[in-house]
């Protein structure tokens, strides 16, 4: 890595850090929105046009089972 672009982004990290980053998903957190979305085609709920209860159950039945899922593997 040239000594420029070296420069460029230690300035572009103390701009993002000055703003606060945003960590990038993890695989864990990947997994689990993927299986946060099965829970909602399972239950026919659109999350855009979903109301604030079918939000909280699709979401709680998610965790539960996608936690349970990876405390049995």
């Amino acid at each position: 890595m040239s000594q420029t672009s070296r420069e460029e982004l230690l300035r572009i990290e103390s701009i993002g850090s000055a703003q606060g980053w945003v960590a990038p998903l993890e695989r864990e957190d990947k997994a689990y929105f993927a299986y946060l979305r099965t829970v909602f085609r399972r239950y026919n709920i659109e999350p855009s046009k979903a109301t604030r209860l079918e939000y909280d159950f699709a979401t709680h039945v998610a965790e539960s089972e996608f936690y349970l899922q990876q405390a049995n593997a």
